[in-house]
């Protein structure tokens, strides 16, 4: 029966919750209730035991029953948990009633895979170990297998097995260093527990080699010359930030957040006090998916389109705390997380997030009177393998909105034979035309061109979750002639959006271009449509063309700004399974809807990019990069918000 929807009506008494375990409808799950969906599960004979858990999250109810709830009333309570076991192909999804304990629904997917797992390496260690032909590729290197440990990465649609066939492609590497044996790789099928295939270039860099990789240890020496003098941040008033469970409220400000297992931290329910008027801004703010693809044209780099929340879900599988004073200030108050083993069992993050109010410079100045502005800022850091990630939501005194992106951490490299960066590329190392893939930042080692590009995704509530449309904002000079005689004049064009298709649109700074989000029914003071303006950041489009494996996956790759009509079940750009071979779902299949957008409720996407060519100083620890984007009142308000303001004592 696990290969079919159905409903389960046993095992509801021992397990019931009541709605009044967490006060809004919207709060993460908890310990217990993470505990109860697998305890659930094993009562109605659902897992086995051998089973992994990619997800258990909480399932938000519809929206419109969040935007109906009061306080103090009752409300769904329900839990989404996705798991598999190794043995059997594809993933099984439940549904979790928490308040009467039942089993809303099973559902067996036969062919997506899901997410990579630290237990991953241990399987792959068991297979490999025991292949005759793999053991012989390393000794044809002069490389004992008991010299090398294995790590993995999903091939998606390079993969060979089956469809649903947990397949990974294992790469091996010397214990004691972290550079790859290059052109060496096995094709291995977790489900039957064979290699299907091993790659096998024995004329590519095998050495062992002295990176310099980074030490935590040695960094933590104090031996090392000194840093500057501290500089400490002191509130000796105290903070002007209430926090209420998940509930924040500051200035004018009043918003909530969550931990989600998948797309870490998440602002949802954002207002303005406007003269004692609570205004909806934003129903919720995330970022659902990132894609950090590799540029050199070997198999192992083809495959190297990590989708870091779909695939391997922000690192939070094994997160680390935030590190009071460097990762965000003094006066940070830091909140926990509940987030879970593979095994299902919950563990708290403690200083998973950091909530705090910022100096921001000058808020506005004209002569002799000058205002200082204050920022709340929150903030949540992540791991994912080598690099760390850290995404900061700022919310400003004039009603601006600004998400802050931080990478940071330890640069992708690969093993090459030349040692001096004016050499020309070894025959035996990857290049083309003279030029290699990456920056020598050491003899014999390369780190790799790639690029990031992070898929938020914001669900705009513009003075209401209704009649809210988006209009193209371009810059444009008047023709010179006798509309424009000196040649200076410039206007602003304005195009409403009004389908899906329409609505697939990139950055284009000749033109200023930006997205007004409006309400189409209501104005401020002046007749304007009230609303919000979404300003790009820096930039960069994907090298890969369309039709690309990482293209045919990362269909949002295709543009930088999208607008879809809201639906409850579309969160993923990039599908629920991006692992997965020749399964292709999201944004743009989505989109293809072409559904009206031009007075509605809507979403908008928009997709950051970066293009890392790194530089020998980022090597062995990257110093840190910011990137983002603006939401910006416009039309709003009819004046400065902070007018009548006064400077703190």
């Amino acid at each position: 029966m696990r290969n079919s929807i159905f409903f389960i009506t046993v095992f509801s008494i021992l397990f019931a919750t009541t709605a009044s375990a967490q006060s809004y409808p919207l709060d993460p799950l908890t310990a217990p209730e993470m505990q109860k969906v697998v305890q659930i599960l094993k009562a109605n004979q659902l897992i086995t035991g051998s089973d992994y858990f990619n997800i258990i999250n909480l399932k938000e109810p519809p929206k419109k029953e969040v935007l109906a709830y009061k306080s103090g009333d009752t409300f769904r309570r329900q839990a989404y948990a996705s798991y598999y076991d190794y043995s059997k192909p594809g993933m099984t999804e439940a549904i979790v009633d928490l308040n009467t304990g039942k089993v809303i629904s099973v559902k067996n997917i036969p062919n997506v895979i899901g997410m990579g797992l630290e237990a991953d390496s241990i399987a792959a260690e068991k297979i490999v170990r025991k292949d005759p032909a793999w053991a012989a590729a390393l000794q044809k290197r002069g490389i004992s297998i008991d010299s090398v440990v294995h790590r993995t990465i999903f091939p998606g649609d390079l993969g060979i097995a089956p469809l649903g066939h947990r397949e990974q492609l294992v790469i091996p590497h010397r214990k004691g260093t972290r550079v790859d044996i290059e052109g060496l790789l096995a094709y291995v099928d977790f489900t039957t527990g064979k290699i299907l295939k091993i790659v096998d270039e024995p004329t590519r860099f095998s050495d062992h080699v002295d990176l310099n990789y980074f030490d935590e240890d040695v960094v933590r020496d104090t031996s090392h010359r000194p840093g500057p003098k501290p500089i400490r941040i002191t509130q000796p008033e105290g903070s002007s930030i209430t926090i209420n469970g998940q509930e924040i409220a500051w200035q004018n400000w009043r918003l909530r957040y969550g931990i989600d297992n998948r797309e870490g931290l998440v602002i949802y329910n954002v207002r303005y006090v406007d003269n004692g008027k609570e205004r909806p801004v934003m129903y919720k703010g995330s970022m659902p998916e990132m894609v950090v693809p590799y540029g050199a044209p070997s198999l192992l780099q083809a495959a190297y389109n990590f989708f870091d929340a779909g695939e391997y879900r922000l690192g939070q599988g094994i997160a680390r705390p935030m590190t009071p004073g460097s990762d965000a200030p003094e006066n940070a108050v830091y909140e926990p997380a509940v987030l879970h083993r593979e095994n299902g069992e919950p563990y708290q993050l403690d200083k998973a997030v950091a909530i705090f109010e910022e100096y921001g410079g000058t808020l506005w100045r004209h002569g002799t009177v000058s205002l200082q502005a204050t920022n709340l800022a929150i903030k949540y850091y992540t791991q994912i393998e080598n690099y760390d990630y850290g995404f900061t939501w700022r919310f400003k005194e004039d009603g601006t909105i600004d998400v802050d992106i931080e990478l940071t951490g330890i640069v992708e490299v690969q093993g090459v034979n030349r040692t001096d960066a004016m050499d020309t590329p070894d025959k035996n190392d990857l290049s083309y035309n003279g030029m290699p893939f990456g920056t020598l930042v050491k003899p014999h080692v390369e780190a790799i061109n790639h690029q990031h590009f992070f898929v938020f995704r914001l669900d705009m509530d513009v003075d209401g979750s209704q009649n809210n449309g988006v209009m193209e904002m371009n810059s444009q000079l008047v023709p010179v002639g006798k509309d424009n005689p000196y040649g200076n004049a410039f206007t602003v064009g304005h195009t409403h959006l009004m389908t899906e298709q329409q609505a697939q649109r990139d950055v284009n700074y000749e033109s200023a271009r930006c997205w007004h989000i409006m309400n189409t029914n209501a104005h401020n003071a002046l007749g304007q449509h009230t609303g919000y303006m979404l300003m790009p950041g820096s930039q960069a489009k994907p090298f890969m063309p369309a039709g690309s494996v990482v293209r045919k996956k990362a269909g949002f790759l295709d543009h930088q700004f999208w607008v879809t009509q809201y639906s409850d079940d579309e969160e993923y750009p990039a599908g629920i399974y991006p692992a997965s071979n020749k399964v292709y779902d999201g944004l743009k299949q989505w989109s293809a809807k072409n559904r009206d957008i031009g007075n509605n409720d809507v979403v908008l996407w928009y997709v950051a990019g970066i293009t890392h060519i790194v530089r020998p100083e980022e090597w062995p620890v990257m110093p840190c990069h910011h990137m983002g984007f603006s939401l910006m009142p416009f039309g709003f308000f009819s004046e400065n918000p902070t007018m009548g303001q006064v400077n703190p004592k």
